[in-house]
């Protein structure tokens, strides 16, 4: 009896060095994998909510508090969360509510905020919230109102030279876009993602000119958006567990453009972010989400480590990197 119980001891404690061993192997050859990323990179905090079910999504700088705003839905039928995030990585999280108390359980993609409001794709449309709720650590927050955006399903979203940005993810046969958006760009790219530019204005619809003034063609798998202090437009893109990427293109070269196209009834300025504006191609570890461009560095919001995936939490996934662009 005893030698059967040592039998079986020392078998699971093989098991689970053997177990541990592994998942040291694979952590570490992730960062071999990723070297070119991790050895310009660093961990600027833990990413919050991942072991109850959150799964990280949207993320902004919020100024006027040094501190940070990420957004993402809930693994079961919970509401979804927006977090506010200190730079010593305490946080508290708000719940978002639909208009009549009941839960809102949107993909909240992307986050951004203008005065009072808070902006949240996660809908067919731009859903705004109230960010003194979030400042002031509320335990929820109900939906203001949504913007139209004009056949474009949001799924990131940023503000750049008094304009917000609302753009889709476009991937065939899981997120199809409309066929109107499918474009072949002058340098021959096939374009089928969207981006439409509202302009800010504090008279306007919750914050904006409801009448968007750009469209810009997009690239696949785009899962957010910045702009760099060089005029760089840096989009961030994955899907699945394959390698991520941040294509850096020259704004100037996208702004050249001098076309026009006709959304919703309204025409407005056409632009192309295609390879003839890319620059720089940068890999990043799987699953990269929304990215904020900030003191010199990107900084990337990760899913890979939520309960959904699991896998992140063996890798690098649950810390929020910022990647140093001008070195």
């Amino acid at each position: 009896m005893k030698k059967a119980l040592k039998i079986t001891l020392t078998t699971l404690a093989i098991i689970i060095v053997s177990v541990m061993v592994i998942l040291l192997l694979f952590k570490l050859g992730e960062r071999l994998y990723f070297n070119s990323f991790y050895s310009n990179a660093q961990v600027e905090f833990a990413i919050p909510g991942l072991m109850d079910g959150y799964v990280p999504q949207g993320f902004d700088y919020l100024e006027e508090e040094d501190a940070f705003l990420a957004c993402g839905y809930m693994k079961g039928k919970s509401a979804s969360r927006v977090y506010l995030i200190k730079r010593d990585g305490s946080y508290t999280y708000t719940e978002l509510k639909k208009a009549d108390g009941k839960k809102y359980t949107g993909h909240t993609g992307g986050v951004e905020y203008f005065e009072n409001y808070l902006y949240i794709t996660g809908s067919s449309g731009i859903d705004v919230f109230t960010l003194s709720d979030v400042v002031e650590g509320k335990s929820e927050t109900r939906l203001l109102g949504t913007i139209d955006s004009y056949g474009v399903d949001p799924a990131h979203c940023f503000i750049y030279d008094g304009s917000l940005y609302v753009g889709s993810f476009y991937k065939a046969g899981d997120y199809d876009t409309p066929v109107e958006h499918h474009l072949t760009t002058p340098c021959g790219d096939e374009n089928k993602g969207a981006m439409l530019s509202f302009k800010l204005d504090s008279q306007g619809t919750f914050g904006v000119n409801p009448v968007p003034n750009a469209f810009y063609s997009m690239p696949s798998f785009v899962q957010g958006a910045c702009v760099t202090e060089d005029g760089k437009l840096v989009l961030s893109t994955s899907w699945g567990i394959s390698v991520s990427h941040l294509y850096v293109h020259d704004l100037a070269k996208i702004n050249s453009y001098d076309e026009k196209i006709t959304i919703g009834g309204n025409e407005m300025a056409l632009y192309y972010v295609d390879g003839a504006s890319l620059v720089n191609t940068i890999d990043a570890p799987p699953m990269s989400e929304e990215i904020i461009y900030l003191e010199g560095k990107i900084w990337v919001m990760n899913e890979s480590a939520c309960n959904k995936y699991i896998f992140g939490k063996f890798t690098t996934g649950n810390n929020l990197y910022s990647y140093n662009y001008n070195k």
